[in-house]
């Protein structure tokens, strides 16, 4: 996705990189607003069907579908946080078009020489993509967010 610094100048690694956070962005959003539409559809159906549903099958199996996939839903956005990527994706995304911009048009810390500017930039992106990587790292579930209980190395029997 990103290509190596070394096998291109500044302004396109910028742009590499620029594309790569709004697609992940794109694609936080996206699986965002998929699970919020499920979230809500299914909990606003799921009592019609329980009221107006007959028998077994329409007045309790799809109803409890449609909760469980609300919960599985819900506890996917409060797991994988696509909503938070999201937003931390695209604000990256808009701070290296800043840094092209200013760039391009040798505006504030980018109207020096030329060999200074592809070095600027390419600090830029280095510093944002970096930024992005040490913000990332608190969203991603742990076994204790997850309710797993780690492992542990005593054995029954070993108490001392």
């Amino acid at each position: 996705m990103i290509d190596q610094p070394g096998s291109q100048n500044a302004a396109n690694f910028a742009r590499s990189s620029i594309k790569g956070f709004a697609e992940k962005a794109n694609h936080n959003k996206n699986e965002s607003l998929r699970c919020f539409v499920i979230v809500v559809s299914c909990s606003l159906l799921s009592p019609l069907f329980v009221t107006l549903g007959d028998g077994v099958w329409w007045g309790k199996m799809v109803p409890s579908a449609l909760s469980l996939f609300a919960a599985g839903s819900t506890a996917w956005l409060q797991l994988r946080k696509p909503q938070s990527l999201w937003t931390l994706y695209r604000d990256c995304q808009r701070r290296l078009e800043d840094h092209m911009t200013k760039y391009e048009y040798k505006l504030a810390e980018y109207d020096v020489g030329d060999v200074e500017r592809e070095r600027l930039l390419a600090d830029a992106v280095r510093g944002i993509a970096l930024d992005a990587h040490m913000r990332w790292l608190p969203l991603v579930p742990t076994p204790e967010a997850i309710g797993a209980k780690a492992p542990t190395t005593k054995h029954k029997g070993s108490e001392a």
